[in-house]
């Protein structure tokens, strides 16, 4: 079974139709004009059906019908083009690949490195030293000679500790700032660097002046000569020193005796720090700007007993 064209009125048929072609057939039947454009609009249609359905002409040629017993057989699907899904990470690096993000991040990092460039020099640190306290100074009546057992009574009790380079002593910490050295139980020295205690009315951070009036209600003061530490040295248009030890020391002393006493009472002084000068892993202490006149202050207060003999004084004086 095979389709042919009708050469007068270029449709095709089936070569087995009996009455051939079907418009033909309308013409000779005595059919109109009408009829045979509706034969022939029906012939179309079940072209492009069975074109549809696989059999199909070429260049006026016929082509064998080949639709299966069963039916036509179905056509397959074009495959679908897969769609990649983007997650967030995938577009952040997308985003992170084109040319002006890349050309954004050189500039942040160039502004970044010219800021770390700019400011990773020596930085000054305000950190006075003495620290200067606003609060209510309290009294610290500790005498000499008493029992430690009073210590414990205004201070708290403290386990012994062994003394640095004097085995004699024991020693009981309230902080760094504030320890007291016994011998035999007794207390042999008090030694102090804290703002908020004040002794006899001496206290961290006078003036030499207020210190020397302190000591002349004690006894009569007595100044040793400066003792110079590390010579100062300019930094960054500071003046500083390589520590808080490094800076030269001044002592204050004044001797009591019977009936007042027996003990040794001696104040250090130091110029006043006004801050830190950090230059990477070196620590620097600041006595102000270049050309600052230091501004000397009492940094610690000691107190000695001098009724026995000890390490601090190896003469007994009364």
């Amino acid at each position: 079974m095979a389709l042919v064209r009708c050469p007068t009125h270029k449709i095709p048929y089936n070569d087995e139709n009996p009455r051939g072609c079907p418009a033909c057939a309308r013409e000779k039947a005595g059919g109109g004009e009408a009829v045979i454009m509706r034969e022939l609009a029906r012939a179309t249609k079940r072209r492009e059906e069975r074109d549809g359905a696989g059999t199909i002409k070429r260049d006026g040629a016929p082509v064998l019908d080949r639709t299966p017993p069963g039916g036509p057989t179905p056509v397959t699907a074009q495959p679908r083009t897969p769609v990649v899904e983007t997650s967030r990470i995938m577009e952040f690096l997308w985003q992170l690949g084109r040319p002006r993000t890349i050309l954004v991040g050189a500039a942040l990092v160039a502004v970044l490195g010219l800021f770390v460039l700019f400011t990773s020099g020596p930085q000054f640190v305000a950190q006075p030293h003495p620290v200067p306290y606003q609060g209510e100074v309290r009294p610290l009546p500790i005498e000499p000679n008493t029992p430690v057992t009073t210590v414990f009574a205004m201070l708290g009790t403290q386990p012994p500790e062994a003394h640095p380079t004097a085995p004699s002593l024991a020693r009981y910490s309230y902080g760094s700032d504030l320890v007291v050295d016994a011998l035999n139980g007794r207390v042999y020295a008090l030694t102090f660097r804290v703002p908020n205690r004040t002794w006899a009315g001496l206290r961290i951070g006078m003036s030499p002046q207020n210190a020397q009036g302190a000591l002349a209600l004690l006894a009569n003061p007595e100044e040793d000569g400066v003792q110079a530490g590390s010579p100062p040295i300019t930094r960054e248009g500071y003046t500083v020193y390589e520590s808080l030890d490094a800076r030269p020391v001044q002592t204050l002393r004044a001797a009591v005796r019977p009936p007042n006493g027996c003990y040794d009472v001696i104040v250090e002084l130091r110029p006043r720090v006004t801050g830190i000068l950090v230059d990477g892993d070196a620590r620097y202490a600041v006595i102000g700007p270049v050309g600052t006149q230091a501004d000397w202050t009492v940094t610690q207060i000691q107190v000695v007993s001098r009724a026995v003999r000890g390490p601090y004084a190896p003469q007994q004086a009364c």
